[in-house]
């Protein structure tokens, strides 16, 4: 009998080991399930946030098409009239926050529209004289911040000089 109880106990291992086995691959799944759980909402959240933005940053942008297809026929009519520069001038008036300079090519307009509380687009258009292939070019047509003293001020980055 004592070579029973000597043979069951050498071969085998105890139940304590699997036990700890199993505990440690059931820990390991767990923490892998949250933090792939944590992955999928932090990119649901993004997601939201992209097509939020998306759909701001297209709604302003068919806004400024609006109103550059407008200048753009305000230009025709000051083609047709003959006197492109008092005409083009006079019309560009009556719009509110857009502002119009005179350069050596004809007229350069500038407006924005804002896209969320953070953002706007700002376009620049240079209207000209007599019409080439076209009668304007688009000079600028991008996103800045709309808060521009905010991006005027100056970073807290550490400069080198010592500390204390």
């Amino acid at each position: 009998m004592s070579n029973k109880s000597k043979g069951i106990s050498g071969r085998g291992l105890g139940v304590g080991y699997v036990t700890l086995i199993m505990l440690f691959a059931v820990i390991c799944l767990t923490v892998l399930s949250v933090l792939s759980y944590q992955a999928a909402r932090a990119n649901e959240k993004l997601n939201e946030k992209s097509s939020v933005f998306c759909t701001e940053y297209y709604a302003a942008d068919g806004r400024a098409k609006m109103i550059l297809s407008e200048l753009d026929n305000d230009a025709l009519e000051a083609h047709s009239s003959g006197f492109f520069a008092e005409s083009f001038a006079e019309l560009c008036n009556e719009y509110e926050n857009i502002s119009v300079r005179q350069v050596p090519e004809g007229f350069s307009v500038s407006f924005s529209e804002p896209l969320n509380e953070r953002l706007k687009l700002s376009v620049n258009v240079v209207f000209y004289n007599t019409p080439v292939e076209s009668r304007y070019s688009i000079n600028e047509w991008k996103t800045i911040s709309a808060d521009t003293e905010a991006s005027d001020a100056p970073l807290g980055v550490w400069d080198g000089s010592p500390l204390g």
